[in-house]
């Protein structure tokens, strides 16, 4: 969950601020491309901006520190392109990309790309400079010819079906293709601060892929509506946690997938966070009418001393709604906050 701060301000706004034009959130991406990391990526170099690839130009053209060519197209969701449209273009420029050698790379950006390679080679100091140069150069143009370059797609906004068909095409092939959302939030006249999050990720985790539909398709929507302090971590086939910066990873929001039902929830070690687990009653008997349409309101401990408020959601409630009643969960972080602040949880 990259984020960047450009300002001094202190303000966060509630709601994101749309981007004036395309061409404002590319110059973002180029000057700032740790916003395009995934977990455990390699640092991204910007090569070039509007490099000419087949009959048309691709907007971001990027290598990482490895030397993986990265290819990242930027829309704006106002810009009326059909979402097959969108997809095509960056498989056109990833099919021309690998027709491409090194040396016609490097053409294309005026030399760029060979002086990059070499200021990534200088920063390891003297010492087998040379063989990394060399090294760098050789992937890149290993990547081009095996077609193994990374395609992003990057969004203010995404919909549905753009989600769901390149979900598809991520899963079903060998291809690494992500699809990325970027938001800025105002933070005074002149300053931002711009978080991006991936809706499809090139690194999916194997549960994940086997998750159901349906639960997939509840946690995506709420990743699109939740606050930038919230992140998402699968944990199972059947669970996601929603983790709080700056909280105990024994205290956390979280979805369970019960196959003839979906649940929300907020967890806590009962032990380590009595305080915690102690507000969890008169928490439950706050959102009985905050939270309608659940088929049942469960508070429970395990075993293991984990204590749960679970809603059960049916197989006929929108997921739609289901995210949107976890955004309501997450508005009492505030409440539990202050209980963690007050020390002992």
């Amino acid at each position: 969950m990259p984020a960047i701060r450009i300002g001094e301000g202190s303000e966060l706004a509630q709601q994101p601020e749309p981007f004036r034009n395309e061409y404002k959130l590319l110059e973002i991406l180029a000057e700032h491309p740790v916003l395009l990391l995934d977990r455990d990526d390699s640092a991204l170099v910007t090569i070039a901006r509007e490099f000419a690839l087949g009959g048309g130009f691709a907007d971001i053209f990027l290598i990482d520190a490895d030397g993986v060519p990265v290819i990242v197209e930027v829309k704006l969701a106002r810009s009326g392109e059909s979402r097959r449209e969108v997809i095509s273009r960056l498989c056109d420029h990833l099919s021309a990309m690998q027709n491409l050698t090194f040396d016609e790379a490097d053409a294309r950006t005026a030399g760029l790309l060979e002086e990059t390679i070499q200021r990534m080679a200088d920063a390891g100091g003297e010492e087998e400079r040379a063989e990394r140069l060399s090294l760098v150069k050789e992937n890149v143009a290993s990547y081009l010819r095996t077609g193994h370059i990374r395609g992003i797609i990057v969004l203010d906004a995404a919909p549905d079906d753009l989600i769901r068909e390149f979900s598809y095409l991520n899963e079903h092939s060998d291809l690494d293709l992500r699809l990325l959302v970027v938001e800025r939030y105002r933070l005074s006249r002149d300053e931002y601060f711009y978080h991006s999050r991936f809706l499809v990720s090139g690194k999916q985790d194997l549960e994940m892929k086997r998750q159901r539909l349906r639960f997939r398709l509840v946690v995506g929507k709420f990743s699109r509506m939740k606050a930038p302090v919230f992140s998402t971590r699968v944990t199972g086939r059947e669970s996601v946690r929603v983790y709080r910066e700056g909280w105990p990873a024994a205290v956390h929001y979280g979805f369970s997938d019960w196959k003839d039902s979906i649940s929300i929830e907020m967890r806590v070690k009962q032990k380590e966070y009595p305080r915690v687990a102690d507000f969890l009653p008169r928490l439950r008997d706050a959102l009985l009418t905050a939270i309608p349409n659940t088929q049942r309101v469960e508070l429970v401990t395990d075993s293991s001393g984990w204590m749960g408020l679970k809603f059960f959601f049916g197989e006929d409630i929108d997921p739609e709604w289901i995210a949107q009643s976890m955004v309501r969960l997450c508005k009492t972080e505030k409440d539990i906050s202050t209980l963690l602040q007050e020390g002992n949880g």
